[in-house]
């Protein structure tokens, strides 16, 4: 019996030793082929700009912080919608939030490498989009891509640079509108709103476009990040319910129950003034692109 055994433990040490060397090999290999991201610094100051590796998107420092999220002022272009009560106390860590809208640039690039068609339906994009995200104006914010799409395009950021980006939640892009939780009632430069600080309805001022604006033609808010009213609507993380707040937590919020629809945030170039509140928050189908809906990514320390 002891024999055999010999036999056998001499015939199966060189296959796990073998099989032990493959997986070295193949870690080394992972290891290798994987992006090396450098260490990014916790910035001191509120608006301090880095850049990805691979697009060069620029991102602003967010430090973190409490702020009432909800509804919390009104004023002659607004009221206050039911799905932003309760008023309730939020904290959120701090993060590096894009300073501009991607670019349909930007898109193309993403769909250009990966050859990316989606598996979207898209809504009012006749003569603005194809599903492969054929866009017309390089510099101005991409259109009609879903909550799935803007998902994948994170993805593929994520695994070109080896940082980790994302879709922030809507109680990170309130506290980012709010220029760290102020209660203002707009993302703009001074917190209000005009034609010479935002892209939306009807045109005069500043706001010459029909339809978007290249990212950045407006003043940023007090953080140093543009379009934060306006311009297009912008894909969130969460579940969309309108009454989600009842749900929150306290620290880092999000919602993640049931529902089709994902929440976006900040008006666009076809909406009124009520639309561009900070607080204002609305929801779509997360498998359509829509002609005046887009995003913009933070990345996660």
């Amino acid at each position: 019996m002891r024999k055999w055994l010999f036999i056998l433990l001499f015939l199966i040490l060189p296959v796990l030793s073998y099989a032990s060397m493959i997986n070295e090999w193949w870690l080394w290999e992972e290891e290798e082929v994987r992006p090396r991201p450098a260490k990014i610094e916790e910035a001191v100051q509120p608006g301090t700009i880095w850049k990805d590796p691979y697009l060069g998107m620029e991102f602003v420092w967010v430090p973190g912080g409490c702020y009432e999220m909800g509804c919390t002022s009104r004023s002659w272009f607004s009221h206050c919608e039911d799905d932003e009560y309760p008023v309730h106390t939020v904290c959120v860590n701090g993060f590096w939030m894009g300073r501009y809208e991607v670019t349909a640039k930007q898109w193309k690039s993403f769909v250009r490498e990966t050859g990316y068609e989606g598996g979207s339906n898209y809504w009012g994009c006749d003569g603005m989009a194809e599903p492969k995200g054929s866009l017309w104006y390089f510099d101005h914010p991409v259109v009609c891509v879903s909550w799935h799409d803007a998902k994948a395009f994170a993805k593929w950021l994520s695994k070109k640079t080896g940082y980790k980006f994302r879709l922030p939640t809507e109680a990170e892009w309130e506290y980012a509108c709010r220029s760290g939780g102020k209660k203002v009632k707009c993302g703009t430069s001074t917190g209000d709103l005009s034609h010479d600080l935002a892209n939306y309805w009807e045109k005069g001022g500043r706001d010459k476009w029909y339809s978007t604006a290249p990212v950045g033609s407006f003043p940023p808010n007090e953080l140093g990040i543009y379009d934060m009213s306006g311009n297009v609507w912008e894909w969130c993380e969460d579940v969309y319910s309108s009454d989600a707040y009842k749900h929150h937590n306290r620290k880092n919020p999000i919602y993640t129950g049931r529902g089709s629809y994902r929440v976006i945030r900040g008006g666009s170039w076809d909406n009124k003034p009520r639309r561009l509140r900070c607080a204002d928050r609305w929801g779509r189908l997360h498998s359509i692109g829509f002609f005046n809906v887009g995003f913009r990514l933070l990345l996660q320390k």
